[in-house]
Order: C-alpha cells, then sequence, then structure tokens
C-alpha cells in the first residue's frame, strides 16, 4: 500500500507538472504568433520604406532636372527646352532610352 501511495503522489506531480507544461507552452505558441504577426508587420514596412527611398530618388532627380533645365532656358532664351527628357541620353547623335544603352556605352543587343 505504501508504495501505491508513493506512486499516486509522483502521479499527481506528474500532472500537477504536465498542466504547468502545457500552460507554458500555450504561452510560448502565443508569443510565437504574435512574433510571427509582428515579423510579417517589419517586412511590409521595410518594403514600404524601401520604396519611398527610390520613390525620392526619383523625385530628388526630377527636380534637379526641372533646376537644370531652367537654367538653360534662362541663359539660352531662344532655344526650346521642351524635348528634354530626364530618362533619355545621346547615344551616336540619337535621343535614347537610358535602358537601351550598355554601362560601355553601346546600344543593347535586346532591343
Amino acid at each position: 500500500m505504501e508504495q501505491i501511495a508513493i506512486k499516486d503522489k509522483e502521479l499527481l506531480e506528474m500532472k500537477a507538472d504536465h498542466e504547468h507544461l502545457k500552460g507554458k507552452l500555450q504561452k510560448f505558441e502565443k508569443e510565437k504568433t504574435e512574433l510571427e504577426a509582428r515579423v510579417v508587420e517589419l517586412c511590409v514596412e521595410k518594403k514600404e520604406l524601401e520604396t519611398s527611398k527610390e520613390n525620392h530618388g526619383y523625385t530628388m532627380l526630377e527636380i534637379g532636372f526641372e533646376r537644370a533645365r531652367k537654367q538653360a532656358e534662362y541663359f539660352y532664351p531662344d532655344l526650346k527646352f521642351d524635348n528634354l527628357d530626364p530618362i533619355k541620353v545621346v547615344h551616336n547623335g540619337t535621343l535614347v532610352d537610358d535602358d537601351e544603352v550598355d554601362v560601355e556605352g553601346g546600344v543593347c543587343s535586346s532591343r
């Protein structure tokens, strides 16, 4: 009988430990879910910031180009600057899109 009582006591302790660990597991699973959601939020925020940074670069390019165009109009009021385009480059005496010319200045073969 004494051994049964000891085993019953051990069993009760194990059940209490099991319930305690089960509660901890639920807490950790909840924290894991919250952290996963936070990671997704941070990824979205990072992407938005990257896009914002890229758009800011384009905006600054556009502002600088417009300033240069206005200065050229100031110095050369008789010339027309309507055909100026910030994404065009002069290649072999022709105005072409910037992405049509490779780094060495040759026309891309894919076009």
